[in-house]
Parts: structure tokens; C-alpha cells; sequence
């Protein structure tokens, strides 16, 4: 089987990381022998401690709500992939191509390694059912109504778009209803990617 290449979307509360979380523990329990999940919040975060001129300003971005310029996940992607990737490991991207130039980046770092196999999960949720969950799991940045409208109207003009982007560069985009429990959910995303 050719090592597996899936970038995980959703709107805020569709529950992207623990599906992430659920198909890394999957693999590994199959034996996979290595796995890469770049996770961009956490990179971004190991960044910002890295006290660089570029970091500082970076965290000033974040810190005042704004967007850091696309460049960045793109060098925090390359930076990491050239650090630990060898060709051979699945591959779970998460958070990662939020922008369309993300996602040809992305595109671009799976082809050089001759990947063919090439998918995306798209976690489908309405916006109340992800309301009302970013509300239940009561992080200070979900808590009020204009944040979460905010995160929204991102995806859908940011994020969406990025989707589209892989999907013109052949990538396979499989919706999965993000409604069920979260164990339902699990079990068709292994089905969509033929893991089941």
C-alpha cells in the first residue's frame, strides 16, 4: 500500500484533530512504521518561542488576532518536512492548507515524492452543531458569538477555496458527515480512504 497523504478541513468544533488523533492511533496500531503529522498550531507556537525577528513579529500578528502571512506556514511545512520526512511515512496533514498557495506548497512537497495516492477529509458540520460545540468545550477564544462568526466566515473565504485548490490538483476530497459520534465519524473516514 502507498503511504497515505491526507490533509483534514472542517469548520471550527468539526473535530479535525481528535479525527487526526484517531487515524494516527489507527496506523500505528496497523504497524505503520513512521508517521508525519505536521500540526500548524503547534509549530506555530514552537516558532514564536524561537525569539527571531521573524518570530517576534509573527506573535505580534497572532497576539492581536490577525493572519500571519501565508509564507509562513508554508516555511514552517518545509522546515519540518525536510527535518523528518524521508519519503516513506504516511503523512496526516492538519491545519496546514488554509490558504490556496498552502495547498500547492503541500501539493508540490507530496509530488516530489512521487505521490500519487493524494486525498482530503472534509468534516461536514453545520454551523450550529459546531457552535454549540466550540461553546460546550468553553475555550476562552471560542467563548463569544462574534469569534466564532469570525472563524466561520474565514473558512469559508479562506479555507474553502484551498480545498477547491487540491481538488484542481488531482487530490481525491472525500465530505464525511461530522454529525455522528465521534467514533461513527472515525469509522468512515477509514472507509474513504480504504483503510476499512
Amino acid at each position: 500500500m502507498q503511504p497515505l497523504s491526507v490533509a483534514f478541513f472542517g469548520i471550527s468544533g468539526s473535530g479535525k484533530g481528535t479525527q487526526c488523533d484517531l487515524l494516527e492511533g489507527y496506523l500505528k496500531e496497523s504497524g505503520a512504521h513512521g508517521i508525519i503529522r505536521p500540526e500548524m498550531g503547534n509549530l506555530l507556537r514552537a516558532f514564536m518561542q524561537s525569539g527571531t525577528a521573524f518570530a517576534t513579529k509573527t506573535g505580534e500578528i497572532v497576539s492581536a488576532g490577525g493572519l500571519v502571512p501565508s509564507f509562513m506556514p508554508i516555511f514552517l511545512l518545509t522546515k519540518m518536512l525536510n527535518e523528518s520526512f524521508d519519503g516513506t511515512q504516511h503523512v496526516i496533514l492538519d491545519g496546514t492548507c488554509r490558504r490556496p498557495d498552502q495547498s500547492r506548497a503541500a501539493n508540490d512537497m507530496m509530488r516530489m515524492f512521487g505521490r500519487t495516492k493524494l486525498d482530503a477529509v472534509v468534516l461536514k458540520l453545520t454551523p450550529e452543531s459546531a457552535k454549540a460545540r466550540l461553546v460546550a468545550r468553553g475555550r476562552f477564544d471560542d467563548a463569544t458569538d462574534e469569534a466564532i462568526t469570525s472563524r466561520f466566515a474565514w473558512y469559508e473565504e479562506q479555507v474553502v477555496p484551498s480545498i477547491k485548490e487540491l481538488e484542481k490538483l488531482g487530490w481525491t476530497i472525500h465530505e464525511v458527515d461530522g454529525e455522528p459520534d465521534v467514533e461513527t465519524v472515525h469509522k468512515n473516514i477509514l472507509s474513504v480512504l480504504g483503510l476499512s
